[in-house]
């Protein structure tokens, strides 16, 4: 087949798999919208943020989840991308074997280390320690099913089946909506009871996974092996990705700590809330990363690095694009929204919101040049270097509330170390495939600066002139940022890119015409 029908056959998979995974994560922002309030007023902001700080903490003594994620995508994707059916298969087989055994150990160092911090150093009122064991345990359960499913997971997304991708999670949503049901209805200790329904969630959502994958796949055999040459690779890989797993969970979760231990629980139910709010720009933007991802690694496999760069370059502007897009308003109307999702919310909240949001931009940047070095499976310096300035976000998250005692500065520190995080990312993909870092700046960076600056220009000007509050403000300020960003944003686009949107909308005008 000519290179030119490949890319476009590509592409055109890519388009399709991301428009199934913006119908999931439309239905799923909705849902969640919903299940996160009556969650809140169920729980109260003292039981929600010892549910955000418990289970968190599990998470983040199953921080190297995200290392064994990377390396059985990356594995499955290069097995697939040699189109060699029983390699893919030791693969699935020998990450199936990892996963087992450390699921074993999360366990292990969960029921040692875990239950005694939580009991002895975490700030919970002394009532609610029985609901804060009991809520450690459930947690440890819904680790021990995400590890178990990341292979299955990974399988759906290296075969590019995002549509069953997407039903698996409308299940899952509509599941926390029934949970959240539940307990506006149940008159038992609602912290206690979330616990365990989440955890009788990830059951069967696990189940729901391997069936499919059983019934779908042959590469999917649930056998334990140990081939030592792949274990050993393997291992290298990981080993290499765990120091940025690690790094990554202690800027999050240790920075959650820090936060209880300074403030109590009050606060880290405001941080749990800003990250759901920057969780739904980042579900817009991970539909495009999910579809391009696969492709990314099976065109370094096939040894199409200039297919490789232009996908990097173009899901990176894409992505930034409809972030803006989406976060704008809510920076904006932060005050506004929070009041009418949640009516009442504990105080730093907005602030939180803001600097997560902006954290959440450089996110975006990052994570294709993130899948680039998984791609080449060289990620020890981006996990092991890079990491380092996000591992910095601890100290100096803590240093500065030690000097300030406001949770706010904290949290900026967070923010920061991620741009430069993001900075070296570019530097080590220009090291690895030879990125045009000149072309990288004049098609990524100099847009996303622009559209960013010309929204903030607007967004401020609009606001010092109608000073008005509520409905109709929210309203009309996001539909001038929208208005406004949307022509930016065709005005940034290449000249093939427009003609693309152009004969998108002549297609869409020319079938109501003929209707």
């Amino acid at each position: 087949m000519p290179q030119t029908e490949s890319t476009a056959a590509n592409n055109k998979r890519i388009a399709k798999n991301t428009i199934a995974l913006y119908i999931r994560m439309i239905l799923l922002l909705l849902i969640s919208l919903y299940t996160s309030r009556v969650i809140l007023e169920s729980l109260g902001a003292e039981d929600f943020g010892i549910y955000n700080i418990v289970g968190g903490l599990v998470a983040f003594i199953g921080f190297f989840m995200s290392s064994l994620i990377n390396a059985s995508q990356r594995y499955i994707n290069v097995g697939l991308g040699k189109n060699d059916e029983q390699l893919t298969r030791i693969y699935f087989r020998q990450s199936f074997t990892i996963l087992f055994l450390v699921s074993l150990l999360v366990i292990i160092a969960s029921e040692t280390f875990g239950i005694w911090f939580v009991m002895n150093k975490l700030v919970i009122p002394e009532s609610r320690h029985f609901a804060a064991f009991w809520v450690f345990q459930f947690s440890l359960i819904s680790i021990v099913c995400a590890i178990i499913q990341v292979n299955f997971l990974a399988t759906i997304i290296a075969y590019e089946k995002m549509t069953m991708y997407a039903y698996f999670g409308l299940i899952e949503g509509f599941t926390k909506l029934g949970i959240a049901f539940i307990l506006i209805y149940s008159s038992s200790d609602h912290l206690i009871l979330f616990g365990a329904l989440s955890a009788a969630n990830s059951i069967i959502i696990l189940l729901f996974h391997v069936l499919y994958c059983k019934t779908k796949f042959n590469i999917c055999s649930l056998r334990f092996i140990c081939k030592k040459s792949l274990v050993l690779e393997m291992i290298k890989f990981i080993s290499s990705n765990l120091f940025g797993c690690f790094a990554w969970s202690v800027g999050i979760q240790g920075t959650n700590i820090i936060l209880n231990i300074f403030f109590g629980p009050i606060v880290n139910a405001a941080r749990g809330i800003a990250l759901q709010i920057s969780s739904i720009v980042n579900k817009f933007t991970d539909s495009v990363m999910t579809a391009v991802k696969p492709q990314i690694i099976k065109s370094y496999t096939r040894g199409d690095i200039e297919y490789m760069q232009l996908l990097i370059m173009k899901s990176s502007k894409l992505a930034f694009f409809i972030s803006v897009l989406i976060a704008m308003p809510v920076l904006f109307e932060t005050d506004y929204i929070l009041k009418v999702w949640l009516n009442h919310f504990p105080d730093y909240t907005i602030e939180f919101s803001r600097l997560i949001i902006i954290e959440t931009f450089a996110q975006v940047l990052i994570t294709p040049l993130w899948m680039a070095a998984n791609a080449t499976g060289n990620i020890k310096r981006n996990q092991i270097y890079g990491r380092i300035f996000t591992l910095m976000s601890l100290p100096l998250s803590y240093i500065s509330l030690l000097l300030f005692n406001n949770p706010v500065i904290a949290m900026a520190m967070c923010t920061l170390m991620n741009y430069f995080y993001w900075c070296y990312c570019v530097y080590d993909i220009k090291k690895q495939i030879n990125l045009n870092i000149r072309k990288y700046i004049k098609s990524v960076v100099f847009p996303s600066i622009t559209i960013i600056s010309s929204l903030l220009i607007v967004g401020i000007c609009f606001n010092s002139l109608y000073r008005e509050t509520g409905f109709i403000h929210f309203i009309t300020t996001t539909f001038v940022l929208e208005c406004f960003g949307l022509i930016v944003v065709f005005l940034l686009l290449t000249k093939g890119e427009k003609q693309i949107v152009n004969n998108a909308i002549s297609k869409c005008l020319n079938k109501r015409l003929i209707r």
